[in-house]
C-alpha cells in the first residue's frame, strides 16, 4: 500500500469512526478500552467497530513508520 492509498484509508476510517463515536456517545479510545473489559457486547456494530479501530491503529503507524523513512 503506498502512502496515498494509506492517507485516503485512514481519512475513510477516521469518517467512520467520527459516526461511531455520535452515535455511542463515547470515544473510539474509550470503547476499545471497554470492549476490552467486557463492558460492549459483540453485536455486529460492536464488532464492525473495533475492527475499524484497528484498522485504523495499524494504518495510522504504518503511515508514521513510511513518513519516517521518507516513503
Amino acid at each position: 500500500m503506498n502512502l496515498r492509498t494509506t492517507e485516503i484509508s485512514l481519512d475513510e476510517l477516521q469518517r467512520r469512526l467520527c459516526a461511531w463515536e455520535k452515535q455511542y456517545a463515547v470515544t473510539s479510545a474509550e470503547f476499545e478500552r471497554r470492549y476490552f473489559n467486557g463492558e460492549m457486547g459483540d453485536d455486529a456494530a460492536v464488532m464492525q467497530w473495533i475492527r475499524d479501530y484497528s484498522s485504523y491503529k495499524v494504518l495510522l503507524k504504518s503511515l508514521d513508520q513510511a513518513k519516517a523513512v521518507g516513503a
